[in-house]
């Protein structure tokens, strides 16, 4: 049987995983202590904060479906707030969805944990190295220890880092080269009591904020009282390499602006910069597959900037490598 590593447990590397079950025997590192990519969470004390992606859409059959078996067994719900768009030089309005928006429950990284039981998934291991030998590729990590050797390697990391550390004769390296990602700044802000806001979800404008919304306000979330914070990502790039504690700063003012009197100053406040927030360009591609050396690279920016876009994409690469294995999917 054919050996494969997978690097990153996002979704797009766990869906990639499951599809494989069966077909190869598949090893995913990860270099955080948790799974999930951006479908994350983070938690403080009584409070809890989906940090990185706030929801996810379906649009496809094959989405819709894992979602329909997924609310079925109740690890996913739809989310109803009362949605306003917040804009500093008008006034407040209410926004409708058109669509179901649905989060994961009891936090937003556990979908993929359910995803993931029975997988072999290694976690806090940066690999940093991928070297040819006689049988395939060796995978080194960051203190330069071996991880093992394998018939195929696909990197789920966000293109940038792709880029970075497959090696020069993937095939695909120019298309990797033109995906532009945005930064993004979380502010998470907790509260020891409740406060009634006229809304559970904002959309922001002409701010250096995008979004504020009551975590507490999703399904099956702690009622501690809090606040996710998301920064406009054009301007996250004229701070990406300011002084953390600054931005917050920045942040919490530009948050005191919209809300007035709304609320008192937080009794819980952290901040999480992600360099690699959304995919403002894409391959236009749903995978980048090199067979000749037998190595890959997917994820959302392959084709857009979704929960779902990452979901098809580990999905239709592990149908194509079936199909090139044993002329079956």
């Amino acid at each position: 049987m054919k050996s494969l590593a997978i690097i990153g447990a996002g979704i797009a590397g766990i869906t990639l995983a499951r599809q494989l079950q069966g077909s190869a025997e598949v090893r995913i590192f990860e270099k955080s202590r948790g799974l999930g990519g951006r479908m994350a969470t983070r938690r403080a004390d009584s409070y809890q904060f989906d940090h990185g992606a706030q929801f996810f859409t379906a649009r496809s059959e094959q989405f819709q479906n894992l979602i329909n078996d997924c609310v079925a067994d109740k690890q996913i719900q739809a989310w109803l707030p009362r949605i306003l768009t917040l804009d500093s030089q008008k006034k407040p309005f209410k926004r409708e969805w058109f669509e179901p928006h649905y989060v994961a429950t009891p936090d937003m990284n556990s979908l993929c944990k359910t995803l993931a039981l029975g997988l072999n998934v290694t976690m806090n291991t940066q690999v940093a190295g991928i070297d040819a030998v006689k049988q395939g590729w060796q995978l080194k990590d960051s203190s330069g220890e071996q991880l093992g050797q394998f018939d195929w390697v696909i990197s789920t990391a966000p293109a940038p880092q792709a880029n970075e550390l497959l090696p020069d004769c993937f095939a695909y390296k120019s298309q990797l080269s033109t995906v532009d990602f945005s930064p993004c700044f979380s502010l998470m802000l907790g509260y020891k009591s409740a406060h009634k806001l006229n809304f559970d979800a904002a959309v922001v404008r002409n701010s250096p904020l995008s979004w504020i919304a009551s975590n507490s306000s999703k399904p099956d979330r702690p009622s501690s009282f809090s606040l996710m914070v998301h920064s406009d990502n054009t301007w996250a790039r004229t701070q990406l390499e300011s002084n953390i504690d600054d931005v917050r700063h920045r942040m919490l003012e530009a948050l005191d602006k919209l809300m007035g009197d709304a609320l008192p100053p937080p009794d819980h406040i952290a901040i999480h910069r992600w360099k690699y927030a959304k995919a403002d360009t894409n391959c236009e591609e749903s995978f980048l597959l090199d067979e000749s050396n037998r190595l890959a690279a997917c994820g959302d920016w392959c084709s857009g900037h979704r929960v779902e876009d990452a979901y098809l994409s580990g999905l239709k690469l592990g149908e194509q490598l079936q199909t090139l294995w044993y002329g079956r999917t």
